[in-house]
C-alpha cells in the first residue's frame, strides 16, 4: 500500500546527490521506503512507534529540502496524511484479527 501509493515514486529508493543536489548538506539522516523495509526486516525497527518515526522522518526530509513550491513537497504532504490514515486502519484489523501480526500488515504494505 505505502509503496504502491501514487505519490510514492521520490520515496522508493535513497536520494541520490544527481537528484537533489546539496541533499545531504541539509538532511542529516536519510530516509527512504527502501532503507525502511530493510530496517523493518533485521529487526532494526521494533515498535510501532519507531516505524513510525522513520516513515514521518522520510517525509519530513522531503518537506525540509524541498521548497514549498516543488511537486515533490505537496507529495511529501499529502502522501504523509493519507499514509497516516493507513496506519490507523492497519491497526485497527490487526486489534480485530490477533492472529495476523501488525508487522506482516506493515510489511505488506511496503
Amino acid at each position: 500500500m505505502i509503496a504502491s501509493h501514487r505519490f510514492s515514486s521520490p520515496f522508493l529508493k535513497p536520494v541520490s546527490e544527481r537528484q537533489a543536489p546539496g541533499y545531504k548538506d541539509v538532511v542529516k539522516r536519510p530516509m527512504d521506503l527502501t532503507s525502511l523495509k530493510r530496517n523493518l526486516s533485521k529487526g532494526r525497527i521494533r515498535t510501532m512507534a519507531q516505524f513510525q518515526r522513520d516513515l514521518m522522518l522520510m517525509f519530513q526530509n522531503a518537506v525540509m529540502y524541498n521548497d514549498s513550491g516543488h511537486h515533490v513537497y505537496h507529495m511529501a504532504v499529502e502522501m504523509q496524511r493519507e499514509v497516516l490514515e493507513q496506519i490507523q486502519v492497519l491497526y485497527i484489523e490487526s486489534c480485530k484479527e490477533k492472529e495476523y501480526s501488525l508487522w506482516n500488515l506493515i510489511l505488506e504494505s511496503l
